[in-house]
């Protein structure tokens, strides 16, 4: 399934939202899949509530933060 994602500006793969962050998921990931899928259920059965909790605290990575780790993932 892919999605245009906005904080990268292009168009994305599902698996990347679910392990973008170190293995994690997006923080972004509930708002942008929320009506799509049962996304708080996947991320339930998928991660712990440990990994969660690392995932939505904290602040939020820049969009070019985000634009390098995505360049860095795919070379």
């Amino acid at each position: 399934m892919e999605i245009y994602c906005n904080q990268i500006g292009m168009m994305i793969d599902f698996s990347y939202c679910v392990s973008v962050n170190e293995g994690l998921p997006c923080r972004n990931i509930i708002g942008c899949f929320q009506g799509r899928i049962d996304i708080l259920t996947l991320l339930r059965e998928r991660f712990t509530l440990d990994e969660l909790e690392k995932a939505f605290k904290g602040l939020p990575k820049s969009r070019i933060e985000r634009i390098l780790e995505s360049i860095q993932a795919n070379s």
